[in-house]
């Protein structure tokens, strides 16, 4: 069974290590065998990841992807080629990235911590008329305190409605974390992990963080919340100005 953690932030968006520190730590302190780097609104790091990936050999493949902020909370959307904007209706912004081919997850589903697809918007898609619009598979173990409060439920809602493939994802945005959730799949590559999300035969594994790794990530909650209340809309700006300028 291949490992697959494909819920990772970088400094391209409010994580705290680069592309390249991510690639080094997947490569030399973990056995995973895909990753995919899913910055939130931001594409960059995903294409770093993509052109770094196809530069060097690794032993572990990379899928493109981004944390896209929905106006009813975070999507995952993986194996993309280009961003797809932020803040749109969810169900235009899952046939967006169903239109490129890719993939959609829902992150931390129903958590009230962060902003998350709560339970209607999930039985609205599971229910929704156009075939362009559904979820591939339903984050089932997210490691964080936010995951964690509402796991039972999210459990419970996938195996009696939803009956998406599960999957797990370590939401890092420190290099310690990366791997604490992950989702196991029949294969070791991105294309046999695509095909075991569309048979459902993938499965969540991993552990929620110890009180070890929360007291890290408190010792870094104030560089971490420079980097995503400060830094991170600094990027946006620019962007959307260098946009306009087009």
């Amino acid at each position: 069974m291949g490992k697959a953690d494909i819920h990772i932030h970088t400094t391209h968006s409010d994580g705290m290590a680069t592309v390249e520190q991510v690639f080094e730590f997947v490569e030399n302190e973990t056995d995973l065998d895909l990753i995919a780097i899913t910055d939130h609104d931001m594409f960059d790091g995903a294409d770093e990841a993509r052109n770094l990936a196809a530069r060097r050999h690794f032993r572990f493949q990379v899928m493109t992807g981004c944390e896209i902020t929905t106006l009813e909370g975070h999507l995952l959307a993986l194996g993309i080629d280009k961003p797809v904007r932020s803040l749109q209706p969810l169900d235009r912004t899952i046939a967006l990235v169903h239109e490129q081919g890719g993939i959609v997850i829902a992150p931390h589903p129903m958590s009230w911590m962060i902003r998350s697809i709560g339970r209607n918007g999930l039985l609205r898609i599971h229910y929704h008329r156009s075939d362009a619009v559904h979820f591939d598979g339903c984050e089932t173990l997210n490691p964080s305190i936010a995951g964690k409060v509402v796991a039972k439920q999210v459990r419970d809602l996938n195996r009696r409605v939803l009956k998406l493939a599960e999957t797990g994802g370590s939401d890092s945005h420190v290099l310690p974390t990366i791997g604490t959730a992950v989702t196991q799949f029949p294969g070791m590559s991105a294309d046999d992990f695509c095909r075991a999300l569309a048979d459902k035969t993938t499965v969540a594994d991993g552990h929620y963080w110890t009180r070890a790794e929360i007291r890290y990530l408190a010792s870094i909650g104030p560089q971490q919340m420079f980097q995503s209340l400060v830094l991170l809309p600094g990027r946006h700006i620019k962007r959307a100005a260098k946009s306009i300028r087009r």
